[in-house]
């Protein structure tokens, strides 16, 4: 595909304030661009802290940063908008605000967002771990709920990294209210935490058992009804047999995250529920003037999980790309780790640290996660 050449005052536009463009906006100074502009809505919510501000461990306010303070400290122009189009011919990008920009080059760092099935008019309340924002309601929801004396039922669907996180979290929530509410794990696979050593999926069924929360697996949630979710069997798809209900108040969906539905208008090629597709210059593979990042990106030769510590590790490479395109250099491929350290917030002060066939438990995790987020938000805060 092939793009009219720029005017040359034309910027450096970065579309969505994640992991990888903290670090570009950080590090303006290395971009050789007479300007840089970031677009986004809102305030950067980072997602390794989510679960802790919905078990009450932090307050929503630190688990958050304001990307145009930190878009201003470093002489970047903050725009509060959202990108609705492209034209990859012209490289303009049209925004919700009515306006219209020709960029030198686009670097797209946009998340993630969880599907669900609609709701149902009588059926259970619906959050979602993505964005983050629905789990700081949920939090203020149960505030109120508990301090009212209810003890509404708890249910969540992903026996991942995140629906562990949430499940634990939620108890911590509940516990710190004094109040023993019912909490429904459940997964369409075969165990918890799939991928991971057979000694962790065994010692985190042992904790969640004493923690009081009940979890089911191979079910797969088909629908919201009238006070819960019908599930089904994976083992028996077919057949009015392979159906249950699961009463609950509250669902939260935490499995299957996927890119936010905007990537496929863009007129880019995107690989199928993965995100925008980007060579291993996370370059659009169409478009070299396009870049991305994140979640919202899908290598061609690489299946990444949906962590954050990849958006982390790919702004490096990311900034340095986008450098030597704007000076006409060549660019350099990011090669993805083997193995990443995933740490989940078990809530309670208890924490599970995986790294490839190796895994800890218990109070001291929790400590070096706290240490490790804490680091990252104190490089961006003001």
């Amino acid at each position: 595909m092939t793009s009219h050449r720029p005017p040359p005052d034309a910027p450096l536009l970065l579309v969505g304030a994640g992991h990888a463009h903290l670090h570009l906006v950080a590090h303006r100074h290395r971009l050789p661009a007479s300007r840089v502009v970031l677009v986004d809505p809102g305030g950067f919510w980072y997602s390794g802290m989510a679960t802790g501000v919905l078990g009450g461990h932090h307050g929503p306010a630190r688990d958050r940063l304001d990307p145009m303070r930190l878009a201003r400290r470093h002489g970047v122009e903050g725009l509060r908008a959202r990108l609705t189009g492209l034209d990859p011919d012209t490289r303009e990008a049209r925004l919700d605000d009515g306006r219209r920009l020709t960029c030198a080059a686009l670097s797209l760092n946009l998340g993630s967002q969880t599907p669900h099935p609609p709701a149902h008019p009588q059926g259970p309340a619906i959050w979602t771990v993505k964005p983050i924002p629905r789990l700081v309601a949920l939090r203020h929801r149960l505030e109120r709920e508990f301090a009212a004396g209810r003890r509404p039922r708890l249910l969540v669907a992903g026996g991942g990294a995140s629906g562990i996180e949430v499940a634990g979290n939620l108890r911590a929530l509940s516990e710190r209210h004094g109040v023993a509410t019912e909490i429904h794990l459940v997964t369409r696979g075969r165990r918890l935490l799939e991928g991971a050593p057979a000694g962790a999926q065994a010692w985190l069924g042992r904790h969640l058992a004493r923690r009081g929360i009940e979890v089911s697996t191979g079910l797969e949630v088909k629908g919201h009804a009238a006070g819960g979710i019908m599930v089904a069997s994976t083992e028996q798809s077919w057949g009015e047999d392979s159906y249950r209900f699961l009463a609950a108040d509250h669902v939260v969906h935490a499995a299957g995250l996927a890119p936010p539905p905007l990537v496929e208008r863009l007129g880019l090629p995107c690989l199928a529920g993965r995100g925008l597709a980007v060579t291993e210059t996370l370059q659009s593979p169409a478009a070299d003037w396009v870049f991305a990042a994140g979640d919202c990106a899908a290598m061609q030769r690489h299946h990444l999980p949906r962590l954050g510590v990849y958006g982390v590790r790919q702004a490096p490479v990311l900034r340095a790309n986008l450098a030597a395109y704007l000076a006409g250099e060549a660019l350099r491929p990011y090669r993805p780790q083997a193995r990443a350290l995933a740490i989940l917030d078990l809530g309670g002060g208890q924490a599970l640290a995986i790294r490839g066939g190796l895994w800890w438990a218990g109070r001291l995790p929790r400590l070096w996660k706290r240490w490790l987020d804490e680091r990252f938000l104190a490089a961006y805060r003001a």
